[in-house]
């Protein structure tokens, strides 16, 4: 008689074939977000790169003309200005007017522009004597003027004019009790739209609210919040001005 060996067959059974699919979404998963990470942070220095470009236009553009450019309101790249040398509405915020600064333009015109505007005579978007000089004079209507003008933005903020929010202990920006400044001129560029709002375009948190307050540029990225503000001060384009008079 002859005697066989029965061979066993092994294969996987069917928890371990799900235990396999689980380890292999879990992989997929964790490697989706690290390159949305990355990819977030592209976006990120790309946006930080865009701004301190215009932020550099926008400052020369203020040297050569003794004042500020109104907002684009129409998205067309250029400053909305009327006849009469004011800006055409009386609002403080638009898209950066880019053929008017010389600079070109980011993707889909997206960069907000947003300037402080007081009454004449000390709407720094509006060349105008500010210091008393007689016309003819050496100094008339020079950059002096345009200083004179950032020098009267107040130190208290005003809801009325575009203001910068402070920041919450969790990182969010507060546009009611702990208001931050007003700045001279501000950027904002948005890079998706985080919180899904709908009617304010790729805009985020309290950029995407119908009002003067921007979100302050110390917010922290969050799943919902993804602009980049850069702030320019009143002081801080006061010095770049002075150091760079001719």
């Amino acid at each position: 008689m002859v005697s066989g060996v029965c061979s066993r067959q092994y294969g996987f059974s069917l928890l371990e074939l799900l235990l396999v699919l689980v380890v292999i979404g879990v992989l997929s998963l964790l490697a989706k977000f690290a390159f949305s990470g990355v990819d977030d942070v592209r976006q990120q220095q790309q946006a930080q790169a865009e701004e301190e470009a215009v932020r550099e236009a926008l400052r020369y553009y203020a040297l050569a003309n003794k004042r500020l450019p109104c907002p684009d309101f129409n998205a067309d790249g250029y400053e909305d200005r009327n006849s009469s040398g004011a800006c055409s509405q009386n609002g403080e915020i638009g898209y950066v007017p880019y053929y008017s600064i010389g600079s070109t333009p980011s993707e889909n015109n997206r960069m907000t522009y947003g300037v402080y505007r007081a009454a004449s005579p000390n709407d720094i978007t509006v060349l105008e004597e500010r210091t008393g000089d007689e016309e003819g004079a050496p100094d008339y209507m020079n950059l002096g003027d345009a200083i004179t003008a950032l020098m009267q933005i107040p130190a208290a903020v005003n809801s009325s004019h575009i203001y910068v929010a402070g920041v919450n202990s969790d990182g969010s920006s507060n546009c009611g009790t702990s208001v931050s400044t007003h700045p001279a001129f501000v950027l904002i560029v948005p890079n998706t739209n985080k919180d899904n709002d709908s009617g304010s375009g790729l805009l985020d948190g309290e950029n995407a609210n119908a009002d003067n307050c921007i979100a302050s540029p110390l917010q922290s990225l969050a799943w919902n919040y993804d602009d980049v503000v850069a702030v320019e001060s009143p002081n801080a384009l006061i010095g770049w001005l002075t150091e760079h008079i001719n």
